[in-house]
This record gives C-alpha cells, sequence and structure tokens, in this order.
C-alpha cells in the first residue's frame, strides 16, 4: 500500500518540475526571477480603480489597491512562470514593442478630459519597454491595438479579482 502511494507522490513530484512552457518555445529557464510585468491605473474625475499590479518572472505578484479597488493597500500573491511567459506572449503578438513611449494628453492631437491613464511596464530579455497611455487620448491610430493589449494582460494578470467587477466597484461608491 505505501509504495502505490510513493510511488504517486514522486510522480507528481516530477510533473512539477517539468518546465511550463510558452506558445512561442521559451520555458521558465528563460525567465530570471527579477523579470516582470506591471500595470498602473490612474485616477479619473470618477470612481476608476487606481492600482497597479506587479508580476514577477518567478509567478510573485505584488498588487497595490489606492482608490475604488476590491482590495486596498499592498496584497502578495503567486501565479505560475508560465503566466508571466503567457503575458510577455501576448505582449509581443499584440505589437507592444512596437507602439510608440507615450501616448499622453501632451502627444494627442484631440483629447477628452478627466479619464486615467494607463502604464504598462516589461522587463525581460525578450523584451524592455514602457508604454504611457492616457486613455482620453483620440484619434490615435494606435488605440484599438492599446485597447486590446491592456484587455489582454489584465486578463491574463487577472486584474479582475483584485479590483473587483464592474458591479463591486459600483458598491463601493456608494454613502
Amino acid at each position: 500500500m505505501i509504495r502505490p502511494i510513493l510511488a504517486l507522490l514522486m510522480m507528481l513530484a516530477l510533473a512539477a518540475c517539468v518546465d511550463e512552457e510558452a506558445p512561442d518555445g521559451r520555458t521558465a529557464a528563460d525567465v530570471q526571477p527579477s523579470d516582470y510585468v506591471k500595470i498602473s491605473r490612474s485616477a479619473c474625475f470618477g470612481a476608476c480603480p487606481v492600482f497597479d499590479l506587479t508580476l514577477y518572472g518567478d509567478g510573485r505578484v505584488v498588487f497595490h489597491g489606492v482608490r475604488y479597488t476590491k482590495m486596498q493597500g499592498q496584497h502578495s500573491d503567486r501565479f505560475s512562470t508560465g503566466t508571466f511567459l503567457e503575458a510577455i506572449s501576448a505582449m509581443e503578438a499584440r505589437g507592444f514593442a512596437d507602439l510608440k513611449d507615450n501616448y499622453t494628453r501632451d502627444s494627442c492631437k484631440v483629447w477628452a478630459t478627466d479619464h486615467p491613464s494607463v502604464r504598462v511596464e516589461v522587463k525581460s530579455a525578450a523584451l524592455t519597454k514602457s508604454l504611457d497611455w492616457y486613455t482620453g487620448c483620440r484619434g490615435i491610430e494606435e488605440r484599438a491595438q492599446i485597447d486590446g493589449l491592456v484587455d489582454e494582460l489584465e486578463r491574463i494578470l487577472e486584474v479582475e479579482r483584485f479590483i473587483g467587477t464592474s458591479a463591486e466597484r459600483r458598491d463601493m461608491r456608494r454613502p
């Protein structure tokens, strides 16, 4: 009885050692613990969530909720290295490296007031770049690309788990 259980435990331990792999063939061995993907959102005139979330190459997650987020203050969690690889692959597939560094009020031809800004930072062997995007920036050719990239990144990083759903955040505004 002990031998089958021991054999099962050994198989599970070996399975845990297998490198997670990104769609492009990169594995956890290609990632440094200091590599990171970070997304931040700033305040707006209304009830926009204000936070930053950083996923490190080793799977550590640090979330800091400031306003209109389900979790306030600093919180830690852990994702898999595969999540980090997925985020990097998604950003590469969506042309993150080809975007300008800034789409801010100063660089927009037309802009709407009182919108939040989004900052995305990446540091890895495959990609090192930052992007500042004022969401009120109008008339830019890359807007759909940036919107899609940010949405995909927030899905991969499970941002809603930290900031709450739209309905949960709506309840935060009530006195």
